[in-house]
């Protein structure tokens, strides 16, 4: 039988109940606490919109898709006509997250593109995302290193500054579509590992990262958006939408010093 969940209504602690159960948060005049009663780690880190304690036990660093292909000079990012600096300028926020989560015992989750050389998982339509002109190059097709993003190939490797921080024990999941849940185990992973926060860093904002980061906000994680780890090759309005509606939306903005700081 049910038991009768009294979502909204006062803790012992004079907070406000949102949810129920071992998941449920308590919304404070001047934090939001996510741990859901855990004792674990519990830590208080300054966020936006309001500053976060969570259980350090319970979480998890995401960045996905720091790859040549998209930070590096010669990758599918620079050879389209894009700004792969922009895209770059994630990665010294991203080695600083990854530092922070050593520091903090937190586990280290690579999410990225791999595809299969004969592009049998993907479909007309992020195949489309990939090519828009006749002479541009897609995904699977050849460059200078190599077939753009593609299983075993250079501009699906981590960048240089990342690569020398993974280590044989962090959990890498190999994605085929923007959103790092779709058709991977990842939720999978995260659940049975008892993961109910996550840290999301990498590339692009307003795709890859935005899409995971909702879906995690769909499947009930505390989702928070280090905004110095992550970089888009979009318009400035891309991002900031993404901060806007990760703030508002999907759950809280902080910042790799912050996330250092958390005690």
């Amino acid at each position: 039988m049910w038991r009768e969940r009294d979502i909204y209504g006062e803790t012992d602690d004079g907070a406000v109940r949102l949810g129920g159960g071992a998941a449920q948060w308590r919304l404070h005049t001047d934090h939001v606490d996510v741990a859901g009663g855990a004792g674990g780690r519990r830590v208080r880190i300054d966020a936006e919109l309001l500053p976060v304690v969570l259980d350090l036990d319970a979480s998890a660093l995401v960045l996905l898709d720091l790859q040549n292909d998209f930070c590096s000079p010669g990758g599918w990012t620079d050879r389209s006509g894009l700004d792969h600096t922009a895209c770059r300028a994630a990665v010294p926020g991203a080695v600083r997250a990854v530092r922070a989560a050593r520091e903090l015992d937190v586990p280290v989750i690579w999410v990225y593109w791999h595809n299969r050389p004969d592009l049998r998982n993907l479909g007309a339509s992020t195949l489309w995302s990939f090519k828009h002109r006749l002479d541009q190059a897609g995904i699977g097709q050849p460059l200078d290193h190599g077939p753009v993003l593609t299983e075993g190939s250079w501009g699906a490797t981590l960048v240089d500054e990342l690569r020398e921080l993974a280590r044989p024990e962090d959990v890498r999941i190999e994605k085929y579509r923007m959103n790092g849940f779709h058709a991977t185990h990842l939720d999978q992973v995260l659940r049975a590992q008892g993961i109910r926060t996550l840290f999301f860093g990498g590339v692009n904002t307003d795709q890859c990262v935005s899409t995971t980061m909702e879906d995690a906000y769909f499947r009930d994680y505390a989702a928070v958006l280090l905004t110095d780890a992550t970089a888009t090759s979009s318009p400035d309005y891309c991002r900031d939408a993404v901060v806007f509606n990760s703030q508002q939306c999907w759950g809280f903005t902080t910042d790799t010093a912050r996330l250092a700081a958390a005690r």
